[in-house]
């Protein structure tokens, strides 16, 4: 019976080394898996960076074209209300002249 329990205790040790062998091989995998996502998550910052930087940029130059464009409205406006004096001022001639005939 004791040899039966040191084949036992003998199997189960070499059990016990497979699993532990199995586990460290697990843990190896997990650990380059971690890495690997740590990368990822490097190169996904990196571009969330860029990405920032680049709708920075962006709405410098909306707000840029946004004051270009008011100024333009403004000069239209100030332009079109020149231009309409200038015609109520020919028209007013024109009425003038036209009833002297």
């Amino acid at each position: 019976m004791k040899q039966g329990t040191k084949l036992n205790q003998s199997g189960m040790e070499r059990n016990y080394d497979e699993v532990i062998a199995e586990m460290l091989i697990e843990l190896d995998q997990l650990y380059r898996k971690g890495i690997a996502q740590d990368e990822r998550n490097a190169k996904f910052d990196k571009r969330l960076d860029f990405t920032i930087k680049r709708m920075a940029k962006a709405e410098n130059r909306m707000e840029s074209f946004d004051k270009k464009l008011e100024q333009s409205i403004k000069e239209l406006k100030e332009f079109s209300k020149t231009q309409n004096e200038i015609n109520k001022y020919f028209l007013k001639e024109i009425r003038k002249n036209g009833n002297k005939k």
